[in-house]
């Protein structure tokens, strides 16, 4: 009997820290409950939204079935002094049904009836800067309907269309009209090949680039001999070439003091089949084989040997 209270004395501090721990994690485990529901909460939520939105996306694609809106203006009349209402006015790249839909000059271009089309410039028309610009042979019933420097012209069969202005004249590559000599221009893109805009006068014009003239036989700018040149757009005077960049006289051709590729052989070609390259002890022609070559260096042309010599050995040339 004396260790009964003993027990029971020691029995309660335990008692008293079970029901603390257990209300600890009472505690714990409500404040986990709530984190967890609102968790499950914003995800629900998410997912009504990501629901919501691909229902909206589907019922407008079903609905428009990839036409694009249509622009509805309005237009005031002040002849009769009523505001109208115009339906169906679509611009460039919008959805149409046919012509009467598009804006003007658009047209509506479809690949089946079933399909819906879209309105685009009319044809041989460009789109440039928000507008159509008719290109050549393009049919047109103002000057301002065509690129710049054509004119809108009648033609044979009635009709009015883009033609190249005077002094113009077409690039296919380009695909727009070309300024020759003396045409006015804006930049070097408006002239024709081996031409530029000269812009040194109050009035610009095309002139021929450095080194080159004008032949009006051939309308167009030749150069002389050294004159810069592309070898697939050269244009050298008669009997030269581009060859490394320059326009050059070919074969047995010598420029003179004009800029002219001249013939230096005989007519009749006798025992000296070689003749000395004009101001030039190195350099010789081949009338024979109508062609030029240089001596080694350290020698130059012996006209009496026909070969290439010391310098000791020759004469007639230093």
């Amino acid at each position: 009997m004396t260790d009964h209270p003993l027990s029971l004395s020691s029995s309660v501090p335990t008692l008293v820290e079970t029901k603390s721990d257990r209300y600890r994690l009472r505690v714990r485990f409500n404040r986990l409950s709530k984190e967890r529901r609102l968790l499950a909460g914003l995800l629900i939520l998410f997912a009504v939204i990501m629901c919501g939105l691909l229902v909206g996306i589907f019922i407008l694609s079903w609905t428009f079935q990839g036409r694009t809106s249509i622009i509805y203006r309005e237009i005031n009349s002040t002849d009769i002094g009523t505001t109208t209402i115009t339906i169906g006015v679509a611009r460039y790249g919008e959805s149409c049904d046919n012509d009467t839909n598009c804006e003007h000059p658009f047209v509506c271009y479809k690949k089946g009836s079933s399909i819906p089309g879209m309105c685009r410039c009319p044809m041989k028309y460009d789109f440039v800067k928000d507008q159509c610009i008719g290109d050549l042979n393009a049919l047109c019933t103002k000057d301002t309907d065509c690129q710049r420097y054509m004119s809108c012209s009648g033609m044979k069969d009635g009709t009015r269309r883009c033609q190249c202005q005077t002094q113009f004249n077409y690039d296919d590559e380009r695909r727009r009209c070309r300024g020759d000599y003396e045409a006015p221009c804006e930049s070097n893109i408006d002239c024709r090949t081996n031409l530029v805009c000269n812009k040194t006068n109050v009035s610009s014009f095309c002139s021929c680039d450095s080194h080159y003239n004008y032949h009006p036989s051939g309308r167009k700018c030749r150069g002389n001999p050294g004159a810069v040149c592309d070898r697939l757009t050269a244009e050298c005077v008669d009997n030269a070439e581009c060859r490394d960049g320059a326009c050059e006289c070919s074969n047995q051709f010598v420029p003179d003091e004009n800029k002219i590729c001249i013939d230096p052989c005989p007519v009749k070609i006798q025992h000296q089949a070689r003749i000395r390259y004009p101001g030039n002890c190195r350099r010789f022609i081949d009338c024979q084989h109508k062609s030029k070559t240089e001596c080694p260096e350290m020698t130059i042309f012996n006209l009496h040997t026909q070969l290439c010599d010391y310098p000791k050995n020759v004469f007639d040339c230093r």
